[in-house]
């Protein structure tokens, strides 16, 4: 088999990633641009000085910016084709190099996964706000206000289906699965979730995304699928989107008996199911030797 440089093996793992950068900034670019050549004929009188123009430009930013959970589930729409694409690019020539693909687990162990990733992320999202790392994270605290600011349909629609499809077709389907490809699964799962920590860049959801992400990625080398990470993904992001809608965070934590209860019970419940999941088997089926 031919040696490849490390500088391949980068562009190998982080293509995927890169392209949806590239998407998302053209997007922005267009998005933007379009909203400036609307806005600008209205506003060139009261341009008189380059300060007047920078000052225009910069509130017409922040009125763009606003809207950047809508921008993101479109850039994530118009690159998920492409990952698909790449997706099944990589399954053939594994299929020609005679890698044999995880076991696909049944149907009926789907629901295993709510089980499992709803508590799980209840409990760590109670954990997080219990330690108060929020406060120190001024740029989680601007995410999260840019997140929930949309209409709550929109949330549920974005944040709950699109931009997690988009991200476990990156960090799982992509990224997990070529590491995966010349490492051990324990070795897979730790470097692609700590990859998809570090990729949304604040100290609250790097803890956060690093330890979902060893999940999601667990997930996906149990059940075979990655139909299982997208349904995980899915139900946190929905979970947290419903939650915060009806600021359920409030009510658990106005009594600290209450979030203990609540945070311990999520542990025992997602305990329970690591053990029911870690029993499928992921192994694929040798075949038999046709030579007696």
């Amino acid at each position: 088999m031919q040696k490849r440089g490390l500088g391949k093996h980068l562009w190998e793992l982080f293509s995927p990633l890169l392209l949806y950068m590239v998407v998302a900034t053209v997007v922005e670019l267009i998005i933007f641009f379009a909203y400036y050549a609307m806005r600008i004929p209205a506003m060139v009188d009261t341009i008189q000085t380059m300060d007047d123009f920078m000052e225009i430009y910069y509130d017409m930013l922040l009125e763009v910016l606003q809207y950047s959970t809508e921008i993101t589930a479109l850039a994530a729409v118009f690159t998920l084709p492409f990952l698909v694409w790449m997706t099944r690019k990589d399954a053939k020539r594994e299929a020609a190099a005679g890698i044999v693909p995880n076991k696909k687990a049944p149907l009926s162990k789907y629901i295993l996964i709510a089980g499992i990733c709803i508590p799980f992320s209840l409990g760590l999202n109670n954990l997080i706000l219990l330690s108060d790392l929020a406060a120190y994270s001024e740029s989680y605290q601007e995410t999260a206000e840019i997140l929930y600011s949309p209409s709550f349909p929109v949330q549920i629609l974005c944040v709950g289906i699109i931009i997690p499809i988009l991200e476990e077709y990156i960090f799982r389907g992509l990224i997990f699965k070529r590491i995966r490809r010349y490492a051990s699964a324990i070795y897979a799962i730790i470097l692609s979730a700590v990859f998809f920590g570090l990729y949304h860049g604040n100290l609250v959801q790097i803890i956060y995304g690093t330890l979902c992400g060893l999940l999601l990625a667990w997930l996906y080398e149990k059940y075979g699928s990655i139909k299982a990470p997208i349904l995980a993904h899915m139900l946190m992001n929905i979970m947290a989107c419903v939650l915060t809608e009806v600021d359920a965070f409030t009510w658990m934590f106005s009594k600290v008996m209450r979030m203990g209860i609540i945070t311990v019970a999520c542990a025992a419940i997602a305990s329970s199911m690591f053990l029911l999941i870690q029993k499928i088997e992921e192994k694929p089926e040798q075949p038999e030797n046709e030579v007696e």
